[in-house]
């Protein structure tokens, strides 16, 4: 489709190329828009419409399970009622942006497709981080720090070593990933002192599992010679017949024992051979969201904007500057010092 071309300072300009590129950039990031939803069932919770400055710290509510009894017959349920019990964490939001430049006579084309490149450049390095900091946030990696949300380590609580490696840094060659370990780790998930709450698809109840790609072939192998009869088409198959009801499915390796298994080469290393695999459900993480324009910037750009779009003419207009921006926050789900939708699973994972 094409895209009607307005003057650098127009605010339609501001409006299309602002919503275009976080449009493009959220559905680039495959895990992140995989993930992200308003609601407490999603992996990702978004909170959106911050109206706040660089920097201000974001406080959140996380939804806990209902434990109540009900009232049975005709007993009276007036005065019975159960509260809705939220637990809270924070996270802070900052700016972050990035610019493209391009002269006039760059491989001899014209400033508007250069104008559309440039866009499309920074909308997939939005994507990218994005995916970049979602799995260093839900993995633990501390050397990670954005608006002053430092990554937060896996709690003692809510880990689930492979093999029998009683911590990382004795994690052997013998400790590769297997089915077990999200037996183990599901089983954790429900008999937590904080239960972890499923993702809810359809009517039904799933956890998430996202594995390295060594761990993927780590896993494959142990199926091929396991003696459970379980077959790696069988764990495809089911997650194939899902992904025409509902996307979240599509692109998974497979489902077994209610949770679905994905891939991605962004799970973090804290040591050689060793990879943080996840088992994720609700309010995994938090991706907290603040409005790219101030006041004066939305009457000219709209409001509900996520990412700054500027455009700069320099050198006598030989030479076209491109910035996108976005205020935002993400981090780990945390209550009472323990990981709030996260489990980690450490493995031995080296290249085969």
């Amino acid at each position: 489709m094409s895209m009607t071309e307005f003057g650098t300072s127009s605010s339609q300009t501001v409006k299309i190329w602002s919503k275009k590129c976080w449009y493009e950039a959220k559905k680039g990031a495959f895990f992140f828009n995989k993930f992200l939803g308003t609601n407490e069932d999603s992996i990702m919770y978004m909170a959106k419409n911050l109206e706040k400055t660089a920097g201000d710290n974001i406080v959140y509510d996380l939804l806990v399970e209902m434990e109540g009894d009900g009232i049975t017959g005709d007993n009276d349920l007036e005065g019975n009622e159960e509260a809705l019990t939220f637990y809270q964490d924070n996270v802070k939001i900052d700016q972050l942006r990035h610019a493209h430049i391009f002269g006039r006579m760059s491989q001899q084309r014209t400033i508007h497709n250069l104008r559309k490149d440039g866009q499309w450049a920074l909308s997939r390095w939005w994507s990218n981080k994005l995916e970049e900091y979602m799995f260093r946030y839900l993995c633990g990696d501390t050397t990670l720090s954005f608006a002053d949300n430092t990554a937060r380590e896996f709690d003692s609580n809510h880990v689930v070593y492979s093999g029998d490696a009683t911590s990382e840094s004795g994690i052997g060659n013998n400790d590769q990933f297997t089915l077990d370990d999200i037996d183990y780790a599901k089983e954790l998930a429900t008999t937590a002192d904080y239960p972890m709450r499923p993702v809810r698809i359809d009517g039904d109840d799933y956890f998430v599992v996202v594995l390295h790609p060594y761990s993927v072939t780590d896993l494959r192998l142990s199926i091929a010679t396991s003696t459970s009869g379980i077959k790696w088409h069988e764990i495809q198959q089911y997650a194939n017949q899902r992904g025409l009801k509902n996307p979240i499915f599509t692109g998974s390796l497979g489902v077994y024992n209610k949770c679905i298994i994905y891939e991605s080469n962004r799970i973090y290393s804290p040591l050689t051979n060793v990879r943080r695999n996840l088992f994720l459900g609700a309010q995994a993480g938090v991706f907290a969201l603040g409005n790219a324009y101030d006041k004066m910037g939305q009457k000219k750009a709209g409001s509900n904007n996520y990412v700054s779009w500027v455009e700069e003419n320099r050198d006598y207009k030989n030479k076209r500057g491109l910035a996108a921006g976005m205020t935002f926050g993400m981090q780990k789900c945390r209550f009472d010092s323990q990981d709030f939708g996260v489990i980690t699973i450490p493995s031995y994972a080296a290249a085969h």
